[in-house]
């Protein structure tokens, strides 16, 4: 899964779509904060689907509150070369929907923010990579009352 490096629109280098994708793959340890609800996953990627895809399976390691379901969360994340457009299809345990929006994104260098526009308004998660220190922050926003507002802040780290 190598290909070449791409010149972005400031001049700087950017890693080819499988490439960035590619730093997803691994096992990692998610920590951060939804609202007031601390986060604690693992989580491990790898390719998937003909290598269009990386597969990544997310599961609470904290434990679930009472008469709820563990967290569990699958992201498919893959690259539409004919759009230019980065897509993401989740699921998980927050419930089953009649129908599955994906999000979409354009890549902004080392940030991939997907967009999914969901019935009750639009939602906002977007990845960045930091790769000097090889972690990964989520940001995730919605949109209520003329207002972005944050829904949850997140970062992966490898595990060595």
């Amino acid at each position: 899964m190598v290909g070449r490096g791409v010149v972005g629109a400031g001049g700087e280098k950017m890693t080819s779509p499988t490439e960035f994708l590619n730093q997803l793959v691994g096992q990692w340890e998610l920590t951060g904060q939804m609202g007031v609800t601390p986060l604690q996953q693992s989580m491990e990627s790898k390719w998937t689907l003909g290598g269009l895809f990386v597969e990544m399976y997310f599961q609470s390691t904290l434990p679930a509150r009472e008469g709820q379901l563990p967290y569990e969360a699958v992201y498919y994340v893959g690259y539409n070369a004919d759009e230019d457009l980065y897509v993401m299809h989740l699921l998980d345990t927050f419930g089953v929907g009649l129908t599955c929006i994906p999000g979409h994104g354009k890549r902004e260098g080392n940030t991939l923010p997907f967009v999914f526009e969901y019935r009750a308004g639009p939602f906002i998660n977007k990845f960045i990579r930091d790769e000097a220190d090889d972690v990964w922050l989520f940001e995730q926003f919605y949109f209520e009352n003329d207002n972005w507002r944050t829904f949850a802040k997140k970062k992966m780290v490898r595990r060595v």
